[in-house]
């Protein structure tokens, strides 16, 4: 590593790093584009654009909890959506089927019902998900 190299190898650090890349791609797909996208995202968890573009590169020289905490919890918050998205999707796809076995609309709902409970895993870990306020997600039947 030379004198010059500013990226930092720490366990929190390249999980923020992981994080606001994700979250980046995600917005990124949504709005067609990486300035808006990165706009969008820095004001949603009220930070700034350089902040958030130098923690996507992997550049920034430290990253606070609060910062994380706000990642993680959009993260989360996107996920949730998406859940819920595919779920009345699926509700459609139920009423409109003309065989109600399809195999598709079964494997939609295993795999949404994998995702509900990683997702309830992984708000089950650690005590910060537990202090903000961010509730397992309910089985939708």
């Amino acid at each position: 590593m030379s004198i010059h190299d500013t990226r930092i190898n720490h366990p929190d650090m390249s999980s923020a790093v992981s994080l606001a890349q994700t979250l980046e791609r995600r917005e990124r797909a949504r709005l067609g584009s990486r300035d808006v996208a990165r706009r969008s995202l820095a004001g949603k968890l009220r930070i700034g654009v350089g902040t958030l573009e130098n923690l996507i590169r992997g550049r920034a020289k430290r990253t606070d909890a609060t910062i994380r905490d706000k990642l993680q919890a959009l993260v989360v918050k996107e996920l949730e959506l998406e859940i819920s998205r595919l779920q009345h999707e699926l509700a459609i796809a139920r009423q409109s089927s003309t065989r109600p076995d399809d195999d598709e609309i079964f494997e939609v709902e295993t795999h949404l019902k994998k995702a509900r409970a990683a997702m309830n895993s992984l708000l089950g870990k650690g005590k910060r998900n537990a202090d903000s306020g961010i509730r397992p997600m309910p089985d939708s039947r």
